[in-house]
């Protein structure tokens, strides 16, 4: 008697504007965050009128992610505390609604926000 199996294969594909919403997403959460730091839109990007989510680089090498992230703090946030907290919270974050694995998350504070008070 022959076994009749069938075989399935399966595949997931994410886009990098899905990351890198998640991120944005899971940083907004945090005390003392501004946002994301903006980028200069390139030509390309102009012309076909694409959205930039920011300052946002996503490297995937075999369901690795490593991530770099520039960010403006409000007035009066410790920096040192406000990044381990961003690398916690996107490494948490991406994980569990992803699945995937983050080697590493990069922060830069790119600048500060002041109030206008």
């Amino acid at each position: 008697m022959s076994d009749n199996t069938n075989k399935i294969e399966k595949s997931l594909h994410i886009n990098q504007g899905v990351i890198a919403q998640i991120i944005t997403n899971s940083i907004s959460e945090i005390d003392g965050v501004f946002g994301v730091a903006p980028v200069m839109k390139t030509p390309r990007q102009i012309w076909l009128r694409q959205e930039s989510v920011g300052n946002i680089r996503i490297g995937l090498v075999d369901d690795v992610l490593s991530v770099s992230i520039g960010v403006i703090l409000e007035s009066g946030t410790k920096a040192v505390a406000a990044a381990e907290e961003i690398q916690e919270k996107v490494k948490s974050s991406v994980q569990t609604m992803l699945g995937l694995t983050v080697a590493k998350v990069n922060v830069t504070v790119c600048g500060v926000h002041f109030n206008e008070n």
